[in-house]
């Protein structure tokens, strides 16, 4: 774990539990959603936030939810689809950290076939075109994971962001990846990919 500047911001879906703990990140304002919180509300909120911030905006923001190739399960959940949404943030947010399963992944034709039967009308798609839209869209840093996240639902300590598994990479403002780092994995992709009601 490491320390993130404040002033940031946690939203945390409820959903990324198991066995009744959910994972939980705490910081400067957090923010524990519904999870049948609407996208309009998500977006008015955080930008709420963010000016009402010292200087107002938010040094790091973190999306806590399952994620998927392109896709974040947060509230109504966000995909391409809901992008322009994202301009709401433009200006308010230095960093965008996404800890979420395969959201920046590339997923090949076959991972893409499956996620399209099993998680139909969720747009599943890019990753890497996601968080790179999602970089220039609110003129900020996005980072985010390409593999399944394995670490156990805990409430984790003020102002700390947990490590991220397998290959991690950083968009900057442009959309351009600023950086990358392969940590250690202990999941195989070959399993099957599901999202936890």
């Amino acid at each position: 774990m490491y320390q993130l500047e404040r002033p940031s911001m946690a939203v945390n879906d409820p959903r990324v539990r198991n066995n009744g703990s959910v994972r939980r990140y705490q910081m400067w304002n957090t923010w524990d959603i519904q999870q049948n919180e609407s996208r309009h509300h998500i977006i008015s909120w955080v930008s709420q936030v963010a000016r009402g911030a010292p200087g107002g905006r938010l040094k790091n923001l973190v999306l806590s939810c399952h994620g998927l190739p392109g896709y974040l399960q947060l509230g109504e959940g966000f995909s391409m689809a809901h992008m322009a949404l994202f301009s709401g943030w433009r200006g308010l947010v230095e960093k965008i950290w996404l800890p979420n399963c395969l959201v920046a992944r590339i997923p090949d034709a076959k991972m893409q076939k499956e996620m399209d039967v099993k998680f139909p009308g969720m747009g599943v798609s890019d990753g890497n075109v996601f968080c790179s839209s999602l970089a220039q869209k609110v003129e900020c840093y996005v980072v985010a994971a390409t593999e399944l996240q394995r670490e156990l639902p805990i409430t984790v300590p003020m102002d700390m962001m947990t490590s991220f598994e397998g290959l991690v990479l950083s968009y900057g403002p442009g959309g351009n990846i600023t950086w990358s780092h392969r940590n250690r994995s202990t999941w195989d992709l070959e399993f099957a990919y599901r999202v936890p009601d």
